[in-house]
This record gives structure tokens, C-alpha cells and sequence, in this order.
């Protein structure tokens, strides 16, 4: 997924068809009533047209119209939804923001997150791997309290060597006593450097990692 700039193409494609669709039926029904009237003008007295085909036609022509109307607004609503999000998550451009995510951003050369855990550990350490290969490149030990705690990321390799910024994933490996897994959550902060529009749906950009608002925990400056 790359940057883009926020724009509503779909919602006017969607608008322009709808208002050429009711164009066209204006059109056919202008039609229509001109035929209908210079054919009754013509008919035969004494053997009128029958009206009920012409009534049917109507009707249709009606319904159809109505239909049409009603897209047009569904269109309305959803452009008027659409940018409202939109407004929110531009209202997050240059903010730290934290995410509940298996994933953090490296920014500026260093990571921040908070992982939570339930009972104490017997052993607990954070994996944090490359977004793209897969590959560990960090083993961090984490304390063995219950609770949450704050692990701070220097972006460096095991070979002290520091990594690229980009979007890597972390792992939490804690198990107890008796080596049953403990449940541990992980939530992340990067800074919004971008919003992405380009899925339909309005993604925030920290760095090369991507979320959805829906995903934002907190908002600070």
C-alpha cells in the first residue's frame, strides 16, 4: 500500500453515473409523452387506443425514476460519510498515536510499545522481526511481573547494527511456572505521517506500518 493523496473520485463517478442515468430517462420519457400525445391526437374516434399499455409504461417509467432519485441519495449519504472520515484521520496527520497491533513501526531509529500480560511469567521475551522477510532480528527479555510494561526498541540488530526504518512484527513468548502459555497483549505508538485512500477506506500512514482509525487507542501531540 503506498501514500496517496485523499481524493472522493469514487463517490463523483458514482454521482456523474447517477445524474446520467436520470438524464437519459428525462430524455426517454420526453420522448415517450410526445409520441403518446401526437398518437392520440391521430387515433380513430371510433376506435380509441386502449390506455392501459400507456398507463403501465407510465407507471414504469415512474418507478424508475424514483429508483434513480433514491441512488442519488445513498450517494449523498455515502460521500457525506466518507469525508467525514476522512476529516478524522487527516485531524491525526504529525500525531503519536497507539495501536493494539502484533506490528510497530521504526521510526527515527527507535520503537515504542506496552505489552500487558495477566498473571506473572516464568520466562518472557519479545521477538521482533522484519515485516518483509520474516526474519528475527531483535530478542528482547521482558520482566516477569504481571501487568503492563513499557519496552522501548533502539533499532538495533543482535550485531548492534541499526535496522532501516520500515514496519516490523513482534512476538511475545511468556509461559509460566509450569509452561502454559501466558496470554499477553502488545500495543504499539508511531507517529502519522500520511493518510492512504487508496483501499476505499481511509488508512493511517505510521511510517511504512498501516491502520485504521478503528485500531487507535490513544491520540497525544
Amino acid at each position: 500500500m503506498s501514500i496517496s493523496g485523499v481524493n472522493n473520485n469514487t463517490n463523483t463517478g458514482a454521482n456523474n453515473a447517477g445524474q446520467s442515468a436520470f438524464s437519459s430517462l428525462t430524455s426517454n420519457y420526453e420522448t415517450f409523452l410526445t409520441l403518446l400525445t401526437s398518437q392520440l391526437k391521430n387515433q380513430d374516434p371510433l376506435q380509441p387506443t386502449d390506455t392501459a399499455e400507456f398507463t403501465k409504461q407510465l407507471v414504469q417509467y415512474s418507478q424508475v425514476e424514483q429508483q434513480i432519485q433514491s441512488n442519488q441519495k445513498l450517494d449523498n449519504i455515502l460521500g457525506a460519510i466518507n469525508n467525514s472520515e476522512i476529516n478524522q484521520s487527516l485531524s491525526y496527520m504529525g500525531r503519536m498515536v497507539e495501536v493494539q497491533s502484533n506490528g510497530v513501526p521504526l521510526q527515527d531509529g527507535s520503537a515504542k510499545m506496552n505489552v500487558s500480560t495477566d498473571v506473572p511469567a516464568a520466562t518472557s521475551v519479545m521477538e521482533i522481526s522484519d515485516g518483509k522477510t520474516g526474519k528475527v532480528v531483535r530478542t528482547l527479555t521482558l520482566t516477569k511481573t504481571a501487568g503492563t510494561q513499557e519496552v522501548v526498541w533502539d533499532g538495533k540488530n543482535e550485531s548492534g547494527e541499526q535496522m532501516k526504518d520500515g514496519a516490523y512484527k513482534v512476538e511475545v513468548k511468556a509461559t509460566d511456572a509450569n509452561g502454559k502459555a501466558v496470554n499477553s497483549v502488545v500495543m504499539s505508538f508511531g507517529r502519522v505521517t500520511g493518510v492512504d485512500m487508496t483501499a476505499g477506506k481511509p488508512y493511517l500512514a505510521l511510517g511504512e506500518m498501516y491502520v485504521t482509525t478503528d485500531n487507535v487507542l490513544s491520540v497525544a501531540p
